[in-house]
């Protein structure tokens, strides 16, 4: 039998730690949670990015459908760069006590269903990031800290390097008109790195989607204080097409892509005008959130707990279903998954997909997305087409882990357009 000595059974502890740990995505775990939000404050179209030290603050609101408050608190969690749990201990990367009590609510008013909404905005005197990376704000329910009701990314950045990217037009002839190819140079003359190859890790993001992200990516050329990036095929994406958009700032008066509107108790069910595949037909530009939302009422001033909830149906014709894969509603009003809420079914009968969302009035972006069987990513090209020319926006993230280093710094942070750089 083997004696277990307080060194083995932390060795044996950090073992089971790392053969179980997951990724922690952006989820709500009960079904009445809805409409989470995270992002700069005073920027809703905004990634939840800030810089450490400074008086920036993340705005972190959600709304709980149950309609009656509950005893919510919140912490957070620091991970590496593959949003799995790190090594760091409470202690090393939060400063105050990590589990505070979510006391900004208010009630839904003159809705059609109770609602309360919360909202909390971080770092604050309770709470706060010690050290830069990646984090997980957790809510959950009185002390069940392994048991959140939600779950939500964000970044915290050191901003010691110079990220300069840029989106251009493919070398290869073939994918031209459809891709997008993301070049970036690293300039680091007041950042020493003994071994870029190794130690340096880049992911690039389009607009707000996971399952394409390139992630990982290494320095293709290592010069005097610079790394280059100029890689073909290892950075490209689905150009794409511009975002559709839906109008529910108002059940009273129906916009253009609204089909019909009708109450039955207690919800307001929207039925929009089927939607054409796109695939095949010219690129127009079309200025759009590029896949999120914000949440907008016209007829009331306070679209928090004023705006109201509806079902809104979806439809998009096809002659037959597409077999070896499955077809989704892409944007954030699905939170960038791919899941059973996101999934479209197929309707013999009428000979279109269809699905319906629950939905908090606002302004929306949404696109189709087809996703084969046991494949990670989707493709928009069967249903929007894939053009180059798309506008899309791009996120670039730059970790750093040196010898000695068990956690991974998030030492640079920079966004391109697809259009306003070229």
């Amino acid at each position: 039998m083997i004696k277990k000595t307080p060194l083995l059974s932390f060795f044996l502890l950090m073992v089971f730690h790392f053969l179980n740990a997951q990724p922690i995505p952006n989820r709500a775990y009960k079904s009445s949670i809805k409409t989470v939000q995270c992002h700069k404050q005073g920027w809703p179209l905004s990634y939840p990015i800030i810089h450490i030290g400074s008086s920036d603050k993340i705005l972190v609101s959600f709304d709980d459908l149950v309609g009656e408050t509950r005893d919510y608190y919140y912490s957070i969690v620091h991970c590496d760069e593959g949003w799995e749990p790190s090594q760091l201990m409470e202690t090393e990367y939060a400063r105050g006590i990590n589990k505070v009590a979510l006391l900004d609510y208010a009630y839904s008013f003159n809705t059609s269903i109770d609602y309360v909404h919360y909202q909390l905005t971080f770092p604050n005197e309770d709470l706060s990031p010690l050290v830069s990376g990646n984090y997980v704000l957790k809510v959950y329910e009185n002390t069940q800290t392994s048991n959140p009701v939600l779950s939500q990314r964000f970044m915290v950045t050191e901003q010691l390097v110079d990220v300069i990217p840029q989106v251009k037009y493919t070398m290869n002839s073939e994918l031209r008109k459809a891709k997008q190819e993301i070049d970036l140079t690293i300039f680091h003359p007041n950042f020493e790195m003994s071994n870029p190859l190794n130690d340096v890790k880049v992911s690039i993001f389009q607009n707000g989607r996971t399952d394409n992200a390139i992630t990982r990516l290494k320095p293709q050329f290592i010069k005097q204080n610079e790394l280059v990036y100029n890689y073909n095929r290892e950075t490209l994406f689905e150009g794409g097409n511009e975002f559709r958009w839906l109008d529910l700032r108002s059940i009273r008066f129906q916009s253009s892509k609204i089909k019909d509107i009708t109450f039955h108790a207690p919800y307001s069910h929207v039925e929009l005008f089927p939607d054409e595949i796109l695939a095949g037909q010219s690129y127009f530009f079309n200025n759009d959130f590029n896949g999120r939302y914000v949440i907008e009422i016209q007829e009331k001033d306070e679209p928090e707990i004023e705006a109201d909830y509806v079902f809104v149906h979806f439809n998009l014709p096809r002659s037959a279903p597409l077999v070896g894969g499955e077809v989704h509603l892409v944007g954030a009003l699905t939170n960038w998954q791919f899941t059973e809420k996101s999934k479209m079914e197929y309707n013999f009968n009428l000979k279109q997909y269809e699905t319906s969302l629950l939905l908090k009035q606002g302004f929306y972006n949404y696109q189709f997305a087809f996703k084969p069987n046991n494949l990670r990513e989707a493709s928009v090209g069967l249903f929007e087409g894939s053009h180059s020319k798309a506008e899309n926006d791009y996120l670039i993230l730059v970790y750093y882990r040196g010898m000695g280093d068990y956690y991974d710094r998030l030492i640079g942070v920079s966004q391109v357009n697809s259009v306003s750089n070229r």
